[in-house]
């Protein structure tokens, strides 16, 4: 860890509350590192006016290797498919050099109030081209 401050990157070190029994990060963890590191990014976003809410509609993770306690990882968000209501995240997590685990996340507008499908903002969707792989 560097201590660089990248908008889509967060690097922690995996306390001890997300260790299991067999000594390494539990996977529900993996997801929710994964979804505060969207959230940090997320935070840098244009503002909106009436900006939709984002429900997720998918989330996978695939696993390389345990991480342990205390061990520093570097959490990478990129942006891999912006769709017309839906936005698709790739979160790389990496452990000394070495990638550990893949997490996919999909997110889709939706009008706060009826929860049904609504086009990305203009705004939204050009800010997230800055983050596509």
């Amino acid at each position: 860890m560097d201590g660089r401050e990248l908008e889509n990157v967060t690097e922690i070190r995996i306390p001890f509350r997300d260790i299991d029994m067999h000594g390494h990060m539990h996977n529900a963890a993996y997801y929710a590192h994964a979804e505060a590191a969207l959230s940090s990014l997320w935070r840098h976003r244009p503002h909106v006016v009436n900006e939709p809410s984002y429900l997720v509609r998918r989330s996978a993770c695939v696993y390389h290797r345990g991480l342990r306690y205390d061990e520093p990882a570097r959490f990478t968000v990129n942006v891999t498919k912006i769709g017309g209501s839906s936005i698709s995240f790739a979160v790389k997590v990496e452990a000394r050099g070495q990638l550990v685990a893949e997490v996919e996340v999909v997110w889709v507008a939706v009008d706060p109030q009826r929860h049904t499908p609504l086009p990305l903002p203009t705004a939204t969707r050009e800010w997230l081209a800055a983050y596509t792989v």
